[in-house]
C-alpha cells in the first residue's frame, strides 16, 4: 500500500509539471511572435531580397520619396530617389515671387558592418525655377530664371528594417553640383520692360536666388519612413 501511494503521488506530480510547461509555452509563443513583428531583424541575412517604397522630409528638397532594392545579404542596397520643393515668399496683388525645385537621382548604399550604418552616394539632376511678377511701366511682366544642374551627393546614414515590413532611416551629406546651365526667360518682353530699373533689379534678385540653389554646395539631410516587401 505504501509503494502504491508513492507511485500515485509521482504520477500526479509528473502530470501537473507537464501541464504547467505546456501552459507556459502557449503563453510565451504569442509574446515571442509579437516581439518578432516589431523588432529589427537581427540575423546576418534576410530570408530574401526586398523591394520597398519610402517617403520623407529633409533638405534641400523638403519632400523626398523613392523606390528601393534591399539585397538579401544586407550589405548593399539601391534606390531611385525623387525630391521636390516649392515656396512663395510673397503673394500680393502686384508683387508675386515663386521658387521651385525638382530632382531625380540614383543612389547606392553599402553597409560595411552588415548593420544599420551605411555609406552612400547619389548621382542625379536638378531643376530650379525662380520667378517674380510685378508691374513695370504700366505693364505686368515676369522675370523668370531656370537653372539646371547635375549633382553628386556623398552621405552616411542609418537604416532599420523591421520584420513587419516597416523601415525607418536618417542620413546626412552634401549635394555637390557638377555642371550647371542657366536660362533667362524674357524673350517675349518689350524693350520698355527690359530697360525698366525695377525689372533689372528683380531679374538680378531671382537670378541670384536660382544660382544659389543651383550652383552652390547644399547640405543634405533626410528623415524617412518606408515599407519593404
Amino acid at each position: 500500500m505504501k509503494h502504491t501511494l508513492l507511485f500515485s503521488s509521482f504520477v500526479a506530480l509528473t502530470l501537473s509539471t507537464t501541464a504547467w510547461a505546456q501552459d507556459e509555452s502557449s503563453e510565451a509563443a504569442p509574446t515571442e511572435m509579437a516581439q518578432e513583428a516589431v523588432t529589427p531583424s537581427s540575423t546576418r541575412e534576410w530570408p530574401r531580397s526586398l523591394w520597398g517604397v519610402y517617403g520623407g522630409f529633409g533638405a534641400p528638397h523638403v519632400l523626398n520619396g523613392g523606390i528601393e532594392y534591399l539585397d538579401q545579404s544586407r550589405t548593399w542596397s539601391m534606390a531611385l530617389d525623387f525630391g521636390a520643393f516649392g515656396y512663395r515668399p510673397k503673394d500680393e496683388l502686384n508683387d508675386k515671387e515663386e521658387v521651385s525645385l525638382g530632382s531625380v537621382a540614383i543612389e547606392g548604399r553599402y553597409h560595411p558592418f552588415t548593420s544599420s550604418f551605411y555609406i552612400a552616394g547619389a548621382l542625379g539632376s536638378q531643376g530650379v525655377t525662380a520667378k517674380k511678377t510685378a508691374v513695370y511701366s504700366g505693364e505686368t511682366a515676369t522675370a523668370e530664371i531656370r537653372v539646371g544642374n547635375t549633382f553628386a551627393t556623398p552621405k552616411v546614414g542609418w537604416f532599420w528594417q523591421f520584420n513587419s515590413g516597416l523601415n525607418f532611416g536618417v542620413e546626412v551629406g552634401a549635394q555637390i553640383p557638377l555642371s550647371t546651365k542657366v536660362e533667362v526667360d524674357d524673350s517675349n518682353l518689350n524693350a520698355i520692360v527690359l530697360n525698366d530699373p525695377e525689372y533689372i533689379k528683380n531679374k538680378k534678385d531671382v537670378t541670384d536666388l536660382a544660382e544659389k540653389l543651383g550652383k552652390q554646395v547644399l547640405p543634405h539631410a533626410v528623415i524617412r519612413l518606408g515599407y519593404a516587401f
